[in-house]
């Protein structure tokens, strides 16, 4: 059983890896252990055909999710980042889809892609709107039921948001750039500009994204963490004391736009 894990572990090394299994020594001496080889291919050859397809298959998916990657890079180079985004971060998962969920933190961890923080940038857009695809439903927010809610009961509220929500935090406007090249145009490398924005999955099933300013984005995200209305607004209070003047007008925004699901009064 030891054995046949090993042999597994290896045939997944030889997988991932760019380069041919015949140049690498090791690898070919390897190769004998997991092939039979027969009388048209080598054990190699037989290997060499899986490794092929794997890289092949993968990169493709991950050129299909990440193409402002791909413009940023030019395609040489974001063959060479996959490559080496593979080997670092193996799919866990059959699913294609699932191959792209670390490409954030790996461009903003590997050298050289951590000195560009557009890069990382534009990989967490692409990712949240995948997710935000992917997301559950939930029903809007009947907002009949907000009448019924006592006045001094509002800081004890707990906001709940619709699954698609996606928060990012952002030090380029890596979202409108991606609209631009989802558009099929090719837009300039864009100034960096620091921007927050909530990605999120419209009523009608579209990908949709809206920036909010800095007090809106920390009180969202803590609610979304679970904090009571009160709690969450003193926080965001202390980036914007105006926040009890706005919020208001944001929640008016957030549920016209699908955003609130539930509102729980907490005993």
């Amino acid at each position: 059983m030891i054995e046949l894990a090993k042999l597994q572990s290896e045939f997944a090394t030889f997988a991932r890896q760019n380069e041919a299994i015949s140049d690498h020594p090791r690898s070919f001496k390897a190769a004998q252990k997991i092939a039979t080889g027969n009388a048209r291919m080598t054990p190699c050859d037989q290997l060499e055909v899986y490794r092929e397809q794997f890289f092949l298959r993968h990169v493709g998916s991950l050129r299909e999710d990440f193409p402002t990657l791909e413009l940023l890079l030019g395609a040489e180079k974001f063959e060479k980042m996959c490559a080496e985004y593979l080997a670092a971060a193996p799919p866990r998962s059959f699913a294609l889809r699932d191959a792209s969920d670390r490409m954030g933190a790996f461009l903003k961890a590997a050298a050289p892609y951590a000195t560009d923080p557009l890069l990382a940038d534009c990989a967490n857009v692409e990712w949240a709107f995948i997710e935000a695809f992917d997301a559950g439903d939930a029903p809007p927010l009947d907002v009949s039921m907000l009448a019924s809610i006592d006045e001094d009961a509002w800081d004890r509220a707990k906001i709940h948001f619709h699954p698609s929500l996606r928060f990012l935090d952002l030090s380029y406007p890596a979202h409108e750039f991606r609209t631009h090249v989802r558009n099929g145009e090719k837009p300039s490398r864009p100034d960096a500009k620091p921007t927050r924005i909530v990605a999120f999955r419209s009523a009608d099933d579209t990908l949709r994204w809206l920036e909010v300013e800095p007090a809106a984005f920390a009180l969202l995200k803590s609610l979304a963490e679970g904090k009571p209305l009160g709690e969450a607004g003193e926080s965001a209070a202390q980036i914007d004391p105006e926040v009890g003047e706005k919020i208001g007008a944001w929640f008016q925004i957030w549920t016209q736009n699908g955003w609130i699901s539930r509102i729980e009064i907490d005993s």
